[in-house]
């Protein structure tokens, strides 16, 4: 990468050390029925692709990168009406992630030992030629959703949801969570946070070319450019693209709070800049009056529920959020000297001297929905409880920080458990991808002699889809009949264990 040295010192490595061990271990089950949309949905799906631009950030602060300004390839999905996308308009494929790239899709997808499909991951017998062909397959497989198609205006304003993914994840990482919303009438909006998504392709950001006849400050644009591999891809391969990774090793030391607060804090600073390009989009052009901005969802998976907890303390647009597979963190701040915490007039998740603890509280309506397999999150936890002395993992109470949250809240909250779920069951990657060439039978975490099968990734993303459209339904288009659908226990039977306060 160009001027590699801008990138400065990175936070240290046990976040990326616990996902790649737990993504080799994340594997769903052999091919499944895949979740299907409603039978006869509200809308047909169409989806963009652009490029959200925030001079007011350097380009990846979190990394040491304050040059340049912030990027953010962002994927949009929303209602068309049936029988308007005609025969010129074409079906989404997966390889428009990449914009077409072949080979960026085959690093994406192989770079990482454990974190797409390779013979290490893969089922015994699998060949080299076969995961060949099935990464082939996935660049040319086609989506639920239509590019550019017009969008069915006559039946806004539509409610908007605003999707975090996950550490070293990409806007497709809730794919069927978001054509699902987009079918039933909401616009969805996916932001890639920059710098934490593999392989991030913003060369291909037309006011890069376009320079100072874009409107954007040319000076800064040409730093970004400086930044790009000769494929316009942000991050080193040895790293898949991950220019800082958001936990440090020791997590009782100031270095680790300061380095999760950063991340936390971009990724938050990013949901505000995509808050304000839907404004801006709301006011001209295809969105025009398209949008309801009254209410506004968030949604996020992994650090990305992370983050959906983060901006649901601190940005009150955000009216409710549904946080997946979410890493939490005890209270740590007493653990590190005064003067690394921010003074009351600087914004923080994890280190505010006086303000609340932004993973640790639920201040708005929530939607917790985690595997009880998830090895990666409960590891976590189990590691996060050494260091500040707290309630350790155990069977009955698997995510101790996030159960106590939901126990002491006033705010409506429903938590979401299913049993024999990981933390790749309800991502849309390379376990869900592939079934039928990954393993699914796994040690349980807290009993490694007794193996369990993953429960099916289609009834899992179902389940997914189906809480989030009632949870959404309730308290973004306010329908009160949706409490009924939220609560139902129709997925009881399957393994889903559900709770509620304050509805």
């Amino acid at each position: 990468m160009k001027n590699a040295s801008k990138l400065g010192p990175l936070v240290r490595a046990a976040w990326a050390a616990l996902v790649t061990a737990a993504l080799f271990a994340c594997a769903p089950v052999e091919q499944g029925e895949a979740p299907s949309p409603l039978a006869e949905p509200p809308f047909a799906v169409g989806n963009t692709t652009l490029f959200i631009h925030d001079p007011g950030r350097g380009f990846d602060e979190a990394a040491g990168v304050a040059t340049g300004m912030r990027i953010l390839i962002t994927e949009i999905w929303y209602p068309v009406r049936h029988g308007a996308m005609g025969t010129s308009l074409r079906r989404a494929v997966h390889g428009d992630y990449v914009f077409g790239d072949r080979t960026v899709h085959e690093l994406m997808m192989t770079q990482t030992t454990f974190f797409h499909l390779t013979p290490d991951t893969a089922v015994e017998g699998v060949s080299q030629a076969g995961i060949n062909a099935a990464i082939e397959e996935l660049f040319s497989r086609p989506r639920n959703s239509y590019t550019d198609a017009p969008i069915a205006a006559e039946a806004g304003p539509f409610p908007v949801v605003v999707m975090s993914h996950g550490d070293a994840g990409s806007r497709y990482n809730m794919e069927t969570v978001c054509e699902h919303l987009a079918a039933d009438g909401y616009v969805v909006i996916a932001p890639e946070h920059t710098g934490n998504s593999p392989f991030s392709m913003t060369g291909r950001d037309p006011a890069l070319e376009a320079g100072g006849s874009s409107g954007l400050d040319p000076l800064r644009l040409a730093e970004v450019v400086d930044l790009l591999d000769e494929r316009g891809v942000y991050g080193s391969p040895d790293n898949y693209g991950q220019s800082y990774t958001p936990l440090g090793a020791d997590r009782s030391s100031p270095a680790f709070l300061q380095g999760l607060d950063a991340a936390l804090l971009q990724r938050v600073g990013d949901l505000r800049a995509t808050l304000d390009e839907l404004q801006r989009l709301n006011q001209a052009g295809f969105f025009e009056n398209a949008l309801d901005l009254e209410r506004i969802g968030l949604m996020g998976r992994s650090f990305g529920g992370a983050t959906t907890l983060a901006a649901l303390a601190l940005e009150d647009r955000f009216t409710a959020g549904m946080a997946v597979a979410a890493p939490s963190s005890p209270d740590l701040r007493a653990l590190v000297p005064v003067e690394a915490l921010a003074p009351p007039d600087v914004e923080s998740v994890v280190l505010s001297r006086e303000g609340p603890y932004g993973l640790g509280e639920i201040r708005k309506p929530t939607l917790l929905l985690s595997g009880a397999e998830d090895t990666l999150i409960i590891g976590l936890a189990a590691r996060m409880a050494e260091a500040a002395g707290s309630p350790a993992p155990t069977p009955a109470n698997p995510f101790p920080v996030l159960r106590q949250a939901f126990e002491d809240t006033d705010a409506p909250a429903i938590w979401a458990l299913l049993d024999n779920a990981n933390h790749a069951t309800f991502g849309v990657s390379g376990a869900y991808w592939w079934p039928q060439l990954k393993p699914n039978r796994f040690p349980r975490h807290f009993d490694p002699d007794t193996e369990y099968e993953l429960v099916d990734a289609g009834l899992a993303h179902r389940i997914q889809q189906d809480k989030a459209l009632a949870f959404f339904d309730l308290w973004i288009r306010q329908e009160a009949t949706a409490r009924d659908r939220l609560i139902d226990d129709r997925y009881q039977a399957d393994g889903l264990r559900l709770e509620w306060r304050n509805l």
